[in-house]
């Protein structure tokens, strides 16, 4: 210590100098007069001697703080180290990935997250500051982590679009361009095709220069394809037999173009038989959201009144208001009939009550009105014989023939018209449609004029219209190859974990987890982007893909020829092996999902971004966010649905009955669980979570974070984790539970979130986090709750 303290040779001298130089000036004047000269000398030793002691004096407090600095150090170390070793982290990262990281999570806690109690109100700890600092946008309905992820991705796919095509220089190591090597020119051409896709959504003055007058096209042909005899309208009687013919071809006519009617009606892998493309119908036939809002006063009346202005400009009539208005009535009074005979949104999604295989011949009879069986045999490829069909419900289908027989023609007639223009609507620029777009905004909870930047409306159409191609150039500038082994490295390490958890199961049978063993070994992990149907890094693939749309500088002839030709490319895969290396997702999509119908989950690269997913973060980022999404799509391979299915994909009974009647024990306490959940409704009272709607993701919510930690936790065993700044009042175990709730932050409008009520089977944002937490042994261990134990429990 006494070394440290000692100041150099080089840094002493110049004191005693100045001393010195002080005294030989004034008594410089003295000598020269001759006087003084032994008293001058006797004071300037004194001086110095004054100087050395006053100088010693004045260290003893900078050896005390320096002394006391040092064993603060010490003690600070020896802390950090203790604290280090209890949360199992190495050290403090400082990269600018880190930084932003801590930053983002800081700005979304509350400003009291250390008094707010986590096992009570995780959801406001995590996410109250992320509400102070955000508004809902008013061309949004809601606000959340994954919108700002949606979109970040929108402005890089805008800024593709508006770019000149990239050149070799600036591709990345991981372009396509650069990965096949070939075909540099078909590249550019793709590139350019999306970009004039683009261009001709943006030009809203050529827009509003055409106006109606392609939607009207579609419209008269509707009414040719079904006519009203003039001065008819709303004067006529009921369906006659020989009506039904004319109804089945204008709905053959409507699905060609994309629009359904009374069924959705597609072509997709049968459940039972998950090699097999076959013929399946669901329920529909609704405008409004759900069977609910048919019975609300006041949102029939809106409903009317815009019905009503619709109809006055744009049915093939020249009727009065008032005929227009009693039209639109009428419409809606069909509509409410067919509301009060649709299936539950919970019983739709229970595939052992909506799984109906029925001969093609016998649908004719079930719903003779619809002709249903023509308009599949009209679209199915011409070397294909359609014998059988998947029909959803088929005492559905024979109730909405009888209330159409029942409607008078005009109505019918009315009814096909406004699905018509419902779906073309957005693809013109007049002001005869803006009553459909202010009575949007109103039941969404928007301001009635809202609309969105139209730059956000091009970038989402030419995704739904040319999306793989979207997708080559997004991924080239948002995705690397090292993201996709750690995503692959995540998945893997979720499913060694969902092993683990059935091997320790004691409610469910070892012959059911021997079974189900090998279906989490067969899940197909699809992650990125797809390579196959289409290979996308293949630029003349992805041109074969497209191969027979032409895209023009017309908006509205590019979206109908589009839709037409993806109902063509749907129903002919009918006669052909499944395909399985197709995704039902782009790759810019923040969105994931799992398929019981083959087995398998896919992650776009959408969702693998900063906040869910980052390179180069603590593994308890990614994995609390990330591997809880993916922890998610796994677990639903055994939520009430996905349990049905087999390794393979087959819909079949492969539980023991003890098993299942475990299983439904414990799926029951999350219905009660979830049911107990509420929002506000429109009248002040609360409406309640739907929990049997919503149990296969509730199971989902558990079981994905549960495998997620345990997954995390066993690869920190070789890796520890860093700490990032200004997080240190968490633990890393509580940090994992910070960045999965960081993903649900977000704010929903009143109307949005009353609708989500009715046709969402996820949970509100905030349920999922108080009842994911609720459910985790890990969290409320973690946090130090007072209660251990989860509230409901499966995997």
């Amino acid at each position: 210590m006494a070394d440290q303290i000692q100041l150099p040779s080089n840094e002493r001298t110049p004191l005693l100098r100045e001393a010195s130089n002080n005294h030989v000036h004034e008594s410089g004047k003295d000598a020269t007069s001759g006087e003084g000269e032994g008293e001058d000398f006797v004071l300037f030793n004194d001086q110095v001697k004054t100087w050395r002691r006053r100088r010693w004096i004045s260290l003893i407090p900078s050896v005390f703080l320096i002394f006391a600095f040092v064993v603060i150090l010490i003690l600070s170390g020896v802390l950090s180290r203790a604290r280090r070793k209890s949360d199992m982290s190495s050290s403090l990262c400082l990269t600018p990935e880190c930084i932003h990281a801590a930053s983002e999570v800081l700005y979304n806690l509350s400003p009291n997250y250390q008094t707010v109690d986590p096992c009570t109100n995780f959801d406001s700890l995590v996410c109250d500051g992320f509400n102070s600092r955000h508004d809902i946008p008013q061309d949004r309905t809601s606000y959340s982590t994954g919108t700002i992820m949606s979109e970040n991705g929108q402005t890089t796919l805008r800024h593709i679009l508006e770019s000149p095509y990239p050149t070799t220089s600036e591709h990345s190591p991981f372009s396509p361009r650069n990965l096949i090597k070939v075909a540099a020119s078909t590249d550019e051409d793709n590139f350019l095709m999306i970009q004039e896709a683009y261009n001709s959504c943006v030009n809203e003055t050529a827009l509003q220069n055409i106006g109606l007058t392609p939607l009207v096209s579609l419209i008269d042909q509707v009414a040719t394809s079904f006519p009203v005899a003039e001065g008819a309208y709303g004067k006529d009687g009921p369906l006659e037999e020989a009506d039904f013919a004319a109804l089945s071809e204008t709905v053959l006519l409507l699905e060609k173009m994309a629009v359904g009617t009374f069924v959705d009606l597609i072509a997709g892998a049968d459940d039972k038989n998950p090699n097999v493309v076959i013929v399946q119908a669901y329920p529909a036939g609704l405008s409004l959201p759900s069977p609910e809002y048919y019975q609300d006063n006041d949102t029939v009346a809106a409903y009317k009144t815009m019905l009503g202005e619709v109809f006055t400009t744009l049915l093939p009539t020249n009727s009065s208001r008032a005929s227009a208005e009693e039209l639109a009535q009428s419409v809606i009074n069909l509509e409410t009939k067919i509301a009060e005979v649709t299936p539950s949104p919970e019983d739709q999604s229970d595939v052992t009550k909506y799984y109906n295989i029925v001969k093609i011949a016998d649908v004719g009879k079930i719903g003779p009105a619809i002709g249903l069986d023509s308009v599949v045999q009209a679209l199915v490829p011409e070397n294909y014989t359609a014998d059988s069909m998947l029909l959803a419900f088929p005492e559905f289908l024979g109730n909405v023939s009888e209330i159409v027989s029942q409607a008078s023609k005009s109505t019918v007639q009315s009814y096909l018209i406004w699905h018509l223009v419902n779906e073309y609507s957005s693809y013109v620029e007049a002001t005869e449609i803006q009553p459909i777009n202010r009575f949007s905004n109103i039941l969404s909870g928007k301001e009635p004029d809202t609309k969105p930047e139209r730059w956000k409306t091009c970038v989402s159409y030419v995704d739904s219209t040319l999306g793989w191609i979207l997708s080559r150039f997004y991924i080239e500038a948002a995705f690397s190859g090292e993201a996709k082994e750690y995503g692959d490295q995540i998945i893997l390490d979720i499913k060694h974990q969902f092993i683990s958890k059935l091997n320790d199961l004691s409610w469910m049978d070892d012959s059911v987890k021997k079974l189900a063993v090998n279906k989490v070994n067969n899940i197909d992990q699809k992650i990125g982007f797809p390579t196959t149907s289409p290979n996308i890094t293949n630029p003349e693939a992805l041109q074969a893909y497209y191969s027979g749309l032409v895209i023009s500088d017309s908006f509205f002839n590019n979206t109908l020829a589009s839709n037409s030709r993806e109902i063509n490319r749907t129903f002919s895969a009918l006669g052909k092996p499944v395909d399985h290396g197709e995704w039902g997702m782009q790759a810019d999509i923040v969105n994931a999902y799992y398929s019981p119908v083959g087995n398998e989950i896919v992650f776009p690269a959408g969702i693998m971004q900063f906040p869910v997913f980052e390179l180069g973060l603590p593994g308890y980022v990614s994995y609390g966010a990330f591997a809880s999404v993916a922890g998610h799509e796994l677990s639903h391979a055994f939520d009430n649905s996905g349990r049905h299915y087999d390794e393979n994909g087959n819909f079949t009974d492969w539980w023991t009955n003890n098993t299942v009647q475990e299983f439904d024990k414990r799926a029951s306490c999350f219905v009660d669980q979830y049911d107990n959940f509420t929002v506000q409704g429109n009248d002040g009272e609360d409406l309640h979570v739907n929990g049997r709607l919503t149990l296969g993701e509730n199971i989902a919510d558990a079981g994905g974070v549960s495998a997620a930690f345990a997954a995390w936790k066993s690869r920190t065993e070789s890796a520890p984790d860093q700490t990032l700044p200004g997080l240190d009042f968490f633990s890393h175990e509580q940090l994992f539970f910070v960045f999965y709730a960081n993903w649900w932050c977000g704010k929903t409008r009143k109307e949005q979130a009353i609708q989500y009520i009715y046709t969402d089977p996820h949970s509100p944002a905030f349920a999922r986090v108080l009842g994911t937490t609720a459910n985790s042994r890990a969290f409320r261990e973690s946090f130090n709750c007072p209660v251990k134990e989860p509230t409901c429990e499966l995997w």
